[in-house]
C-alpha cells in the first residue's frame, strides 16, 4: 500500500470516526478506553466504531514507517541541502 492510499485512508476513517463522536458526544480515544475496558455494551455502532478506530491506529503506524522510509531516501539523495519533496504520484 502507497503512502497516498493510506492517507486516503485515514481520511476516510477520519471521516466516520468525526460522524461517531458527534452522534455519540465523546472523542473516539475516550470512547476507545472505555469499551476496551468493557465499560459499554457491545452495540453495533460501538463494534464499527471501535473497527474504525483500531484501522485508523494501524493504518497511522503504516504511514509512519512509510513516511520514515522516504524521508531517509530524500535526506540522502539531498545530502546537506534542502529537502526535495515532490506532489505524489510525480
Amino acid at each position: 500500500m502507497k503512502r497516498e492510499d493510506i492517507i486516503r485512508d485515514i481520511h476516510g476513517l477520519d471521516a466516520e470516526l468525526a460522524a461517531l463522536e458527534e452522534q455519540y458526544g465523546l472523542l473516539s480515544a475516550d470512547f476507545y478506553h472505555c469499551y476496551r475496558a468493557g465499560e459499554l455494551e457491545q452495540t453495533r455502532d460501538f463494534i464499527r466504531w471501535a473497527g474504525f478506530y483500531e484501522a485508523k491506529q494501524e493504518r497511522e503506524v503504516r504511514y509512519r514507517q512509510l513516511v520514515y522510509e522516504h524521508l531517509r531516501a530524500l535526506r540522502r539523495r539531498s545530502g546537506l541541502g534542502a529537502l526535495a519533496l515532490d506532489p505524489a504520484g510525480a
